[in-house]
């Protein structure tokens, strides 16, 4: 009588996890933001959380290039990470239809290549409104909310970048190593009000990453006291690169684990040179680099 009391139990409380599990409003799909939508890895990624069911918002400059995301089913913002006004708009717009937002994906950004010496404070100046400013814009925009919600992940695409360099992308190292900084601190800060941030350290993707910031350093080559660093990296063909979508696989991950890692580092050759970074010391890297470009 005990054992079939026992079966009947366990056989109730399977039923009712089902039911649970086949109820909409016992897990309500996660509300996401994704900024830089229309292309790369934010494309990819807005592709893979809507064919999941997530509730996607995806922000871009790029507005026609973005409306592919209103056919999936998601919703297309118009966003520029550097006009405070269109991100008040869109967290605004979010909470408004949806009440939350359980998801910050903080994706924007390029890239461009020149020397320390001649890229101009004006062009140095609009990389990091976009690659840091614009991440710290959109976090302090969601994090009241994400507050009261007493919930939230913050995920955030800096790149190997951050922790190693090369010559002639001496901006981008710097956003990238700036961001990383900030974004450890705000880990700490942010943990007791049920927030994780996470970092993504992508190697080489394949995106139009490369051209924007190759066309950017066309303007410097002919005119450079630095012909020597510039001819042999411009007419070096672009590295084997993994696809968007690889990216995309970790940015669910980190949306869906319990317990999301502080740090992914994934994409062609990034493990390997950032260990190589870490383990052979600057004189030794420098040396590798250095032989890559002669």
């Amino acid at each position: 009588m005990k054992i079939i009391t026992l079966v009947a139990s366990l056989l109730l409380l399977v039923t009712t996890f089902q039911a649970k599990a086949d109820d909409p409003k016992a897990e309500p799909k996660k509300v996401v933001l994704v900024t830089g939508s229309a292309s790369g890895i934010g494309k990819a990624t807005c592709q893979l959380l809507t064919s999941k069911g997530y509730i996607v918002y995806g922000g871009d400059i790029q507005t026609e290039r973005n409306k592919y995301l209103d056919s999936l089913g998601g919703h297309s913002l118009i966003l520029d990470v550097t006009n405070e006004e269109q991100i008040k708009a869109a967290v605004d717009k979010i909470i408004q239809e949806q009440g939350r937002i359980d998801v910050l994906y903080n994706n924007a950004g390029f890239g461009i290549m020149g020397t320390a010496e001649e890229t101009t404070s004006e062009d140095a100046h609009k990389l990091m409104e976009v690659n840091v400013f614009g991440y710290t814009r959109m976090i302090q925009a969601v994090l009241p909310h994400m507050r009261q919600q007493k919930s939230g992940r913050i995920i955030n695409t800096t790149s190997m970048g951050g922790k190693i360099y090369f010559p002639l992308a001496s901006w981008y190292h710097a956003s990238k190593h700036a961001l990383e900084g900030w974004l450890d601190v705000l880990r700490l800060e942010v943990k007791d009000f049920g927030i994780d941030v996470v970092i993504i350290e992508p190697g080489f993707i394949n995106t139009n990453f490369y051209n924007v910031s190759g066309a950017y350093g066309q303007k410097y080559a002919q005119h450079t006291a630095y012909g020597h660093l510039f001819e042999p990296i411009m007419k070096t063909p672009l590295p084997k690169s993994s696809e968007p979508i690889v990216i995309a696989n970790v940015v669910e991950k980190a949306i869906t684990q319990k317990h999301p890692r502080r740090r992914y580092v994934r994409g062609k050759n990034a493990k390997m040179l950032i260990w190589m970074r870490r383990t052979l010391g600057d004189k030794m890297y420098d040396r590798i680099v250095m032989s890559q470009v002669k």
